[in-house]
């Protein structure tokens, strides 16, 4: 719900004057890790004094002599380019701003927060959005609103914003802090700069104060009986009709213009589900479309391409060639990357069987993201291959050592493929089942490509072919 609550929450302030949920909070900044503020001190700093420095934070919180400091504004590359502002606060402040979302999140999350807004909540993420967005195209609501909200975290108005908070918070000391946190402004290049809107990202806070917001668009939707998903700042629309939809699109156009905000419609589309696709949180959504054998449709769930690339680019920058390491430090660099990307690819197959948990069936085809990350696969194994040649390592050296260094070897070196960790994972693949099948997969292959060039009237063996076997031969015996 959106209204104003007859209940609000008071003495949140008095919740938070404990030295053991500052504590609790620090080591939850600790854990987030991050870089310092503006006043140079750093999580290992605060570490080495953590004991007297929350009880002097407690203190000051006692006597009400807690002020703000403003952020260190730092810039991140987007993948467009572009670079994105981050604002980061002093330890003291992100370890306040911690404590008092440890108290009014759960608040939030008990029936003010909608069902279908999933960024930065507990147990909602990127699997809950797959699970809506599957359910309603499923069900057939194809035709679909892609809407993304024009800089969002930098241009919430922050008397909207608070007012949308005394909805809720009946506690003017903690009011005053988060209206201080807002104003609080930022350092660049020694300068302070002041900040006239926005919720800074990077700050611990800002994604409650975000969710918060945008929950009035959220509700107003729910009003008008419009479906959607909501990821943060991007949200989608699914209806029936395209006149529907583009009705539902107004109604969204015309809350986020009454909430202060802009839509940006250089990434804002309507998209017909039959015919034409789209993205939305790291996956491609492939359209429906006729099964060759005519017995039904179906349609595709695929990581975007971007997301495959930086798969790529992870991988090629734990492994220099320039670097001598031992085989285990290799796969020790490689594991953890694999293992967080495959993670992510999952997120489609485990919203299915939730899905199917309560009685709905299934169209969406996953055997493209396996087809993808067997060429990761392969990617990963060639960059190992020049790593590991420790003399004067080069491209053409690694490509020699294939059948030497193959799959079964580096499944036995301990390498996790992402294709065999994904099919573990959904069907319980064992790694001997996986190397038997890409053996199979490979022979088949050559046989294919044999017989293709035969009918062509080529050869395959060459002579310039056979000497390359014998090169590969000659190097997997050193």
């Amino acid at each position: 719900m959106n209204d104003e609550l007859k209940m609000k929450w008071h003495s949140i302030y008095g919740q938070i004057l404990f030295d053991r949920k500052l504590m609790s909070a620090w080591k939850q900044v600790e854990a987030n890790k991050g870089c310092g503020g503006v006043d140079m001190e750093t999580i290992e700093t605060f570490k080495a004094e953590e004991d007297k420095k929350i009880l002097q934070l407690l203190q000051e919180l006692r006597n009400k002599e807690y002020k703000s400091t403003p952020v260190k504004r730092v810039y991140i590359p987007k993948k467009n380019g572009d670079k994105r502002p981050l604002g980061i606060p002093v330890i003291k402040d992100r370890i306040v701003q911690q404590s008092v979302v440890n108290v009014l999140s759960p608040k939030f999350e008990d029936g003010i927060f909608h069902k279908c807004s999933c960024g930065y909540r507990p147990d909602r993420g990127i699997e809950r959005v797959m699970q809506i967005i599957l359910w309603y195209v499923e069900y057939g609501y194809n035709h679909i609103y892609d809407c993304d909200i024009k800089g969002f975290f930098d241009n919430i108005p922050h008397k909207k914003l608070m007012k949308v908070l005394t909805k809720y918070i009946a506690d003017g000391t903690v009011l005053d802090m988060i209206w201080a946190w807002l104003k609080s402004g930022y350092m660049e290049e020694g300068k302070f700069m002041e900040s006239t809107s926005g919720t800074m990202q990077g700050g611990v806070i800002s994604p409650l104060l975000a969710n918060a917001y945008l929950n009035e668009l959220d509700w107003e939707l729910e009003k008008e009986g419009i479906k959607f998903v909501r990821y943060c700042d991007d949200f989608l629309l699914f209806a029936k009709t395209d006149e529907e939809i583009r009705k539902a699109g107004e109604i969204a156009k015309k809350v986020i213009e009454n909430l202060g905000l802009e839509i940006a419609m250089n990434k804002t589309k309507f998209v017909d589900f039959k015919k034409d696709d789209f993205e939305f949180v790291g996956f491609s959504f492939k359209h429906w479309r006729e099964r060759k054998k005519g017995n039904g449709c179906y349609y595709l769930v695929e990581p975007m391409e971007k997301s495959l690339k930086d798969f790529k680019k992870k991988i090629k920058d734990v492994t220099g060639k320039t670097l001598t390491l031992s085989q285990e430090v290799w796969m020790s660099r490689v594991n953890p990357i694999i293992r967080g990307k495959t993670n992510f690819y999952l997120y489609p197959f485990k919203a299915i069987e939730k899905n199917k948990l309560f009685g709905l069936k299934n169209h969406c085809y996953l055997k493209g993201i396996c087809n993808k990350l067997r060429a990761i696969d392969a990617y990963i194994r060639q960059r190992l291959r020049v790593c590991m040649i420790h003399k004067h390592p080069k491209v053409r050296k690694g490509y020699l050592m294939t059948n030497k260094w193959n799959i079964e070897y580096f499944c036995k070196a301990k390498l996790i493929p992402s294709e065999w960790l994904y099919y573990s994972t959904s069907v319980g693949f064992t790694m001997e089942e996986y190397i038997d099948t890409c053996a199979k997969r490979g022979k088949m292959k050559l046989e294919r490509k044999i017989e293709k060039m035969k009918s062509d009237g080529r050869e395959y063996y060459t002579k310039e072919r056979l000497e390359n076997i014998a090169k590969c031969q000659a190097m997997a015996s050193t």
